[in-house]
């Protein structure tokens, strides 16, 4: 322990350091406080400080941090780090809220004191509580993740696992996702440039460039190259955090401009002028009901489907594909970083199975004559 003097704008000011080891010598706890105005405030500050490295030894010695505690910890660290793969601010956001809204049972508990039955009662609970699976599933993985991490610190000493680590999830059924065939798109087309709906643009874009939802709402007229067919995609507005950042993948990538898309915004650049962003600022878009508003539409002429909005850029994959584009160029363009992921649409358009049987034959060569099928 220490209390030093130093000089600071012409003021006397007071640095306190309380340095702690375990009594194994294995756990040291060091803290500081600078800019302390009196010797008698910096002795008060010297024993706060003496007493919060004990508790916090007793801590580590016992039955190690609170769970709140290390997720606390990991997103400081995660936000901070530069040496390896820096996370995103909207991943650990999520990351921290669902981690904090659904273990909360385990917020106030030591890392020691959670066991293999804690974790089978939080999985349980979320199953009760009408979770998807899917979401379920990214739930134990932020879990496993921070406390992996606190393993690997050394902040989580009596336990080499987390409490769900290895708990077996039932397979999800996989269903094939609803999307739009190509004359209900032709049809939602007609039927919202007929009535003049005021979202009819922002459908077109996504049909015909596969853009994500925040990445058309992030889009500039700067982004766009008519003269070369081309777009540029760089960014994307995030609704959590109520501003424009990078892509998903956080890299750029270029679209193509068909004749269609181009004749969509040479149509826009005369109805917004000198406007900034290309497509307009719809009341709901950046509040989560894009979805809703596209399924009500659909309903006034028929189509019964429960889709969303991001169902557009799965039509747009699917049926580019079926088209017989080239699937690597579809993946650039669409902007999918993982194969395996893309892969769903690849088995929707049927390019993955088109024409494997055309060369096997083996029924006899008939002749249709007076209706009637004969073996020739």
């Amino acid at each position: 322990m220490a209390i030093k003097v130093y000089e600071k704008n012409g003021k006397t000011l007071y640095r306190v350091y309380v340095s702690l080891r375990s009594t194994e010598q294995k756990v040291r706890v060091q803290k500081l406080k600078r800019d302390i105005a009196t010797m008698a405030e910096a002795r008060r500050e010297e024993g706060k400080l003496f007493k919060a490295c004990h508790e916090e030894i007793s801590r580590i010695e016992g039955k190690g941090y609170l769970w709140k505690e290390i997720i606390n910890r990991w997103v400081i660290q995660m936000r901070n780090r530069h040496y390896i793969k820096k996370y995103s601010r909207e991943y650990l956001i999520t990351a921290e809220n669902t981690l904090f809204l659904h273990t909360e049972s385990w917020l106030i508990k030591r890392t020691g004191e959670l066991t293999r039955a804690d974790g089978r009662k939080l999985i349980d609970s979320l199953f009760n509580s009408g979770l998807s699976l899917s979401r379920i599933k990214h739930i134990k993985g932020f879990i496993n993740q921070v406390f992996n991490w606190g393993v690997e610190e050394g902040l989580i000493s009596d336990a080499k696992t987390s409490p769900v680590h290895g708990m077996e999830l039932p397979k999800e059924e996989k269903k094939m996702k609803p999307i739009l065939t190509t004359e209900e798109i032709k049809q939602l087309m007609f039927e919202a440039f007929n009535r003049d709906h005021p979202w009819k643009h922002v459908w077109a874009v996504a049909l015909l460039t596969g853009m994500r939802s925040g990445e058309l709402y992030a889009l500039k007229w700067s982004d766009i190259d008519l003269d070369n067919h081309l777009i540029r995609i760089t960014k994307s507005f995030c609704q959590r955090l109520g501003e424009i950042k990078t892509t998903k993948n956080s890299d750029w990538r270029n679209g193509h401009i068909s004749s269609d898309l181009k004749a969509v915004f040479i149509e826009l650049k005369n109805i917004r002028g000198n406007e900034e962003f290309v497509l307009p600022r719809l009341s709901g878009w950046d509040h989560g009901i894009a979805g809703e508003i596209l399924r009500t539409f659909l309903r006034s002429f028929g189509i019964e489907k429960y889709v969303n909005f991001h169902t557009l850029r799965a039509c747009f994959a699917t049926h580019v594909l079926a088209s017989g584009a080239e699937p690597t160029q579809v993946m650039k363009m669409g902007g999918w970083a993982d194969f395996k992921t893309f892969q769903i649409y690849i088995r929707m358009a049927g390019v993955d199975v088109k024409g494997v049987t055309d060369n096997f034959r083996v029924m006899p060569k008939v002749i249709e004559s007076d209706n009637v099928l004969k073996i020739r």
